[in-house]
């Protein structure tokens, strides 16, 4: 049986996983039981590159790093938007060009990949995919925070992504353009123009990563395999799996195959796909609850696989969020206000922007064994700007 922990039952946890002995402190790795590695959550790039660097640093130096401590992360989880995809991964290489151990880059389609690709049908209102609320209704509320203890402090707002550069588009001559069919895309004055980013992410990052089995060949939806988890990337956007951020019954069918098929060793499966199931502060009616009868089914397969699913991980909103649901029909799930912690439900981790909503944010995730610990980190946009724990829980058994 598995034990979800309170935010004070996991602090007493770090407390003793810290005390002292007569030899000093008990490190983290004497305690393990099974496999113990951590990995890192980052979404939404754009082209902020200080703050996409900066974040990079923070998970390779690990500066902030309270006991239990984390080891360097064995992959990078990026849950879309890296464009100008040869900027970032360039950035990427840069930071860890120099480490011991490189972490391998998992990267998950995005609506600004998909779009530089020649476009994708579903994007929601004028084809822009800015969030826009139906007449009546409030979806963009830059004000809107969080409570303390789902996800950080109440005074974090998220942008309201009207008219903000990471909305504009580039036309086949290179200028910036809201043109249907290409209504984000990458900045025209950055990086290679003649880089399409959805092939740079098939056909040199995923083909690249070890031991990945996809959806079919040349597919962009995958799974990966890492000691005792397994991470289910799902494009949600090309077609194959879904479009518009939307998860249809094929790509529904495919992660659950791949739930199923996970052998014996496989303790935690984690899944990811770009656009919220359960979207705060921006994308509010344009992301996967956009239909809510796909999302529903899709995230009720999942609940039907909490043994195994423990966390669905994603971006978009630029504003990171953690909540926690059982039932994704009810009325918390669906209240613009609301962060349910639901006994019984799949965690639901939008891991914000690196530097592309007011704060800069990523995600830590650390196994051991069975047990599994999150941190959430947070700090202001820019440059070698520091780092703070902004929010953290475990599920324990």
């Amino acid at each position: 049986m598995i034990k979800r922990i309170t935010r004070r039952q996991f602090l007493i946890c770090l407390a003793l996983v810290g005390a002292r002995t007569a030899t000093g402190n008990i490190s983290f790795a004497s305690v393990k039981k099974g496999a113990c590695f951590s990995f890192a959550v980052l979404s939404d790039p754009h082209s902020t590159t200080d703050s996409w660097i900066n974040a990079l640093t923070e998970a390779r130096d690990l500066k902030i790093n309270p006991p239990p401590e984390y080891g360097h992360p064995d992959f990078l989880l990026i849950t879309g938007d890296t464009n100008p995809i040869d900027v970032n991964y360039e950035g990427y290489n840069t930071v860890f060009k120099s480490s011991d151990k490189k972490p391998i880059f998992l990267p998950v389609i995005g609506n600004h990949e998909a779009d530089d690709s020649g476009g994708f049908p579903g994007m929601g209102p004028m084809g822009m995919g800015i969030g826009m609320p139906p007449q009546g209704q409030e979806g963009m509320q830059p004000g809107m925070g969080m409570p303390e203890g789902a996800g950080g402090p109440a005074d974090q707002g998220g942008q309201s992504g009207m008219g903000g550069p990471q909305d504009m588009g580039r036309g086949s001559d290179g200028t910036m353009t809201r043109a249907p069919g290409n209504p984000q895309g990458r900045y025209p004055d950055i990086g290679d123009k003649s880089i399409i980013d959805m092939e740079f992410i098939r056909d040199k990052i995923i083909s690249s990563i070890p031991g990945i089995v996809r959806i079919s060949e040349n597919s962009c939806t995958y799974y990966y395999d890492h000691e005792n988890i397994r991470v289910i990337s799902v494009d949600a956007y090309s077609g194959e799996a879904g479009t518009g951020g939307v998860i249809d019954d094929n790509g529904r069918k495919w992660t659950e195959d791949a739930i199923k098929s996970a052998p014996s060793s496989i303790d935690h499966i984690f899944i990811a796909f770009h656009a919220p199931a359960f979207p705060r502060v921006r994308h509010t009616h344009d992301s996967f609850n956009a239909d809510p009868e796909q999302r529903n089914a899709f995230w009720n397969m999942l609940v039907s696989h909490k043994d195994k699913v423990k966390a669905a991980f994603c971006g978009h909103s630029h504003h990171y969020a953690r909540m926690r649901v059982l039932d994704p029909a009810g009325t918390a799930a669906n209240d613009l206000n609301a962060y349910p912690d639901e006994e019984g439900g799949i965690y639901h981790i939008d891991s914000g922007s690196t530097g592309n909503g007011r704060k800069n944010t990523f995600v830590r995730v650390m196994i051991e064994g069975k047990n599994i610990y999150f941190r959430a980190y947070e700090a202001e946009n820019g440059k070698d700007k520091p780092f703070a724990l902004k929010d953290e829980w475990g599920i324990i058994k």
